[in-house]
């Protein structure tokens, strides 16, 4: 008998192993560059695909395909991603079509020294610019295929949201525009697809040319972005719509959008309680109660939202000079919405963290109030940054402090100089 067809089977399960390990690997480079068995693998389009779906989601693999760029993108990884059902919108075509092709790099060049139009340091390749010809139109046909509807290319499905989800009016009165609007913003979501395009990744900008721990400001948002994320404006808008007619969630994951929670998850959360805690009151506003609070922010974690530590350390600073009005509801809110998972640690971290820039001890003040161990938790805290700083490469780090000065300031000035946990941190500063 030919021993042949059995190795090709054993053979057939090992790729497949191989590739459901493949696809839950976060940053596979350094796997596939191990040997030639997983470089095979890794450039496989059927593993492509498979990897692209388990890393963001049946609403972001394509987006990310082509944000990959040319040499992880063709025909094959399309037709493979279409095949395992990854979601095509409207909204992705009009982008694409925005941003396909490149620049003509003599006319900028001109540009540039005539002094017309454009500025250097603006001029950047655009999302799906590099995307190969055969790729671009098998994404537009198969897309507009998939819809089985007449595409409008010269549509803005994100404008057309903006104006059936009453984005131009005042919150008070967008709840009954809303309604009006369901069933355009039904279609819209249900039959066009619509969605997002994601965040981006959750990143300070720092100054390298000053001290790390100040911030940059970003530059103002254009649109469509150069990177191809979504502009922070359009999900806030989103975001003001998900608050005003939870029902949304429900259409973006009936049609398979299950990131829709996590993408706008910190504006939802906080954008509820600016509505309940309105930053400039009119006379007839009543502050809500600890049950009312609650109530609101539990609807919105039924659906999948989460008040997370991150998220609490934003509505504390989002409402740092009213704590002494709102401080004790909102602190209840909090210790009743997460009374099933501890809260010092996580926060104590969270407001740690040096990307924070903490440039008052409004926040650490506020904490220290509510925990009686707080030392012990600043001091596991900080021992956790140093352990994690000793592990990442000392060599690739631009020498600083490993946390912000104000919080050393405050530690010092808050436990003396004696505190171990003191002398923890002058070993930093010291180094």
């Amino acid at each position: 008998p030919n021993p042949r067809p059995k190795f090709q089977y054993f053979q057939y399960i090992e790729d497949e192993i191989k590739i459901n390990i493949f696809k839950h690997v976060e940053h596979p480079f350094n796997l596939a560059i191990s040997c030639k068995s997983w470089s095979a693998i890794s450039r496989d389009p059927h593993t492509k695909a498979e990897w692209l779906i388990s890393r963001f989601g049946k609403a972001h693999a394509l987006f990310y395909s082509i944000k990959l760029g040319p040499s992880f993108i063709d025909t094959l990884v399309c037709e493979n991603l279409f095949t395992r059902g990854v979601i095509v919108s409207r909204y992705f075509i009009q982008r694409l079509l925005m941003q396909f092709g490149k620049n003509d790099q003599k006319l900028i060049e001109l540009e540039i020294e005539h002094n017309v139009g454009v500025l250097p340091q603006k001029i950047k390749s655009p999302w799906a610019s590099n995307l190969s010809l055969p790729a671009f139109l098998y994404l537009l046909n198969e897309g507009c295929n998939k819809l089985d509807t007449e595409v409008p290319l010269r549509g803005n499905d994100m404008e057309l949201f903006h104006f059936l989800s009453a984005g131009p009016h005042v919150i008070d009165n967008a709840p009954g525009m809303m309604r009006k609007n369901l069933t355009d913003i039904e279609d819209l979501v249900l039959n066009q697809k619509f969605i997002p395009f994601p965040p981006k990744p959750k990143s300070v900008r720092l100054d390298l040319n000053h001290d790390p721990h100040i911030l940059q400001l970003p530059p103002p948002e254009e649109y469509p972005p150069k990177d191809g994320y979504e502009n922070r404006r359009h999900l806030i808008m989103i975001a003001r719509a998900i608050f005003i007619h939870p029902y949304l969630v429900t259409l973006w994951k009936q049609i398979g959008y299950y990131e829709i929670c996590n993408d706008v998850n910190d504006l939802v959360i906080l954008g509820a309680l600016t509505i309940l805690f309105p930053s400039t009151p009119t006379p007839n506003w009543n502050c809500p109660t600890v049950t009312v609070v609650i109530s609101r922010l539990t609807e919105l974690i039924n659906l999948g939202f989460e008040l997370s530590n991150n998220v609490i350390i934003d509505a504390l600073h989002m409402f740092k000079h009213r704590l002494d009005e709102i401080g004790n509801i909102l602190w209840s809110v909090i210790c009743e919405i997460r009374s099933d998972k501890p809260l010092a640690f996580g926060l104590f971290r969270e407001v740690l963290k040096p990307e924070r820039n903490l440039t008052s001890n409004y926040l650490l003040n506020f904490l220290k109030t509510k925990f009686d161990d707080h030392e012990q938790f600043m001091k596991q805290v900080v021992e956790q940054y140093f352990k994690e700083e000793k592990i990442s490469d000392m060599e690739s780090r631009r020498k600083s402090l490993i946390l912000s000065p104000r919080v050393y300031q405050f530690i010092l000035d808050t436990y003396g100089h004696q505190s171990e946990l003191t002398l923890m941190c002058f070993e930093d500063i010291l180094a």
